[in-house]
């Protein structure tokens, strides 16, 4: 174990050690040279576009940890957003975990254990030794934007089973993050574009949005984010959650015993962004209390911040002390990292990233979480129309469409199956052409994708189930269109458009798939 004296680095290498940042490049370049080399930065985060393949993964955090080693004499945390199912970022011969709702669906709990384990195997295997995951929000609003399906459930209890379970696994191999504290389940803004607020009461949050972090805490979760949003039961001043003391270090700290790092969502979200400045909003999450300030993306914004603490230091406004505090912390987790082995090669962890049986497992449990909520399972009768949405992003946390669409699959497995694309924004004229070709078919099957969002794509669903056709309604995400459309006679949901979710579509109509799923959530 090394030991890191915080007593011999200079200030300019503490503030580093806050600092987690992120950069555009398969490989170390100049931006990532600069921040670690001249800034010392002693944290990264990657992203999909750090992400070609799995060796290329291997050789960039291999190359991370050297130059900083060089550069800082202490290694990297080096951090990605690998929750599963809608945000992976991990593709390209790794595993495509399933996401938690997924996980829930496919009602047993060893499962979140099975895909943390596995999961943090793989992360591990490439260098990666914090994962910004599991989600532990309860995703109790079906009109919230950003969280939906990477929920576990809109149920505090299920959310913590299956979100410590998964945690165990998780940290068997790296470092987890519960997140966003203290909960972004119940809110109908998305903190990447806007500052929302949580009004409710303090015996309403201990109930329901703290429970599952509660818990997590108890359980030993080594890392808590923060979330952008305002929570006046536990703030001040209107602060969002991430900038206010009186929640990262009154409640978080002193009344929950929190004892691991406290992370903050990216503070170039436009909740921060927009009503502090990114700079400034670093340095009132020092203040407030966070050890690791994430800075995912522009350069000049994470030298601001970096200059911005500096000078706090140099004036007063942070003391030595505090700064200690929160960086004496992040050591302690960098020393119990195991030794980092540089010369390791890829063909050496290959066997442990790119898995037949991991992904095998991944697949069954999307298989086993398919659920029919209503009605009765597709069965091919005369002719059949599929149409379906391409997967778009819902959000910055989606990062990127997925590369694989429901149509040109359907086209390449099912030729005998007819199919019609359309946009997740259904436009009037595109629903009136869709129900006119219908009447030529004795079976339509819908894929739809966050119906509960966009709402048009419900629109289309309704106007179809006025016509004499056999529908079936399949959710190829949030399963809320029920909320909205209670006529649907027989509707499916598999909770993520992944490849996985794809497959097991196609097994589903080709009749071979008997679905087993149980709904995470409750219908009202």
């Amino acid at each position: 174990m090394n030991n890191y004296d915080i007593n011999k680095l200079t200030i300019d290498q503490k503030v580093g050690q806050l600092i987690m940042f992120g950069f555009d490049a398969l490989e170390v370049d100049d931006h990532a040279i600069n921040l670690i080399k001249n800034y010392c930065a002693g944290n990264v985060i990657l992203f999909t576009r750090n992400v070609k393949s799995m060796e290329q993964v291997h050789t960039l955090t291999k190359n991370l940890q050297k130059l900083a080693l060089e550069n800082i004499g202490i290694p990297l945390l080096i951090s990605i957003d690998q929750e599963g199912g809608m945000v992976t970022r991990l593709r390209n011969g790794g595993t495509f975990f399933p996401g938690a709702m997924t996980i829930t669906a496919s009602n047993d709990s060893n499962n979140a254990y099975l895909s943390g384990k596995h999961m943090g195997q793989e992360l591990k295997a490439l260098g990666i030794n914090i994962d910004l995951a599991p989600v532990l929000d309860v995703n109790n609003n079906p009109q919230n934007p950003v969280i939906g399906v990477r929920s576990f459930s809109d149920n505090p209890k299920v959310v913590s089973e299956y979100g410590t379970k998964f945690i165990k696994g998780l940290q068997e191999n790296v470092i987890a993050t519960a997140k966003h504290f203290p909960g972004h389940g119940d809110t109908q803004l998305d903190s990447h574009l806007a500052l929302p607020t949580i009004g409710y009461d303090r015996e309403r949050l201990e109930n329901v949005e703290l429970y599952p972090f509660k818990k997590a805490i108890n359980d030993g979760i080594k890392a808590i984010m923060s979330a952008h949003i305002n929570f006046p039961a536990y703030t001040e001043d209107d602060l969002p959650t991430t900038l206010s003391k009186k929640c990262l270090t009154g409640l978080l700290r002193q009344q929950l015993k929190f004892e691991g790092l406290i992370m903050t969502d990216c503070l170039e979200m436009k909740a921060i962004q927009n009503n502090y400045t990114t700079e400034k909003g670093a340095l009132m999450a020092v203040q407030a209390g966070a050890n690791l300030l994430c800075l995912s993306h522009q350069e000049n914004l994470q030298i601001g911040a970096i200059k911005r603490i500096r000078e706090a230091i140099s004036s007063g406004e942070l003391s030595e002390e505090d700064l200690n505090e929160r960086v004496s912390r992040v050591l302690k987790y960098k020393e119990e990292l195991d030794a980092i082995n540089f010369t390791n090669k890829y063909c050496e962890v290959k066997s442990i990233v790119e898995n037949d049986k991991t992904k095998e497992m991944s697949y069954n449990i999307v298989k086993n979480g398919a659920t029919l909520i209503r009605g009765k399972q597709f069965v091919k009768k005369g002719k059949t129309l599929v149409i379906a949405v391409k997967p778009t992003t819902t959000t910055i946390a989606d990062e990127e469409d997925g590369s694989y669409d429901i149509i040109t699959i359907v086209k390449q497995k099912l030729p005998q199956l007819d199919t019609l694309e359309i946009h997740s924004r259904v436009s009037k004229d595109s629903i009136r052409e869709a129900v006119k070709l219908s009447r030529d078919y004795n079976q339509v099957v819908v894929c739809t994708y966050n119906g509960n969002i966009y709402k048009a794509q419900l629109d289309l669903v309704n106007e179809m189930s006025k016509e004499d056709i056999e529908l079936h309604v399949i959710a190829m995400r949030n399963p809320y269109d029920l909320l909205n459309e209670s006529q649907i006679k027989n509707y499916v949901c598999f909770y993520e458009y992944t490849p996985n979710s794809v497959k097991g579509l196609i097994e589903y109509l080709k009749g071979e798939l008997i679905l087993k799923g149980k709904v995470p959530i409750t219908y009202e």
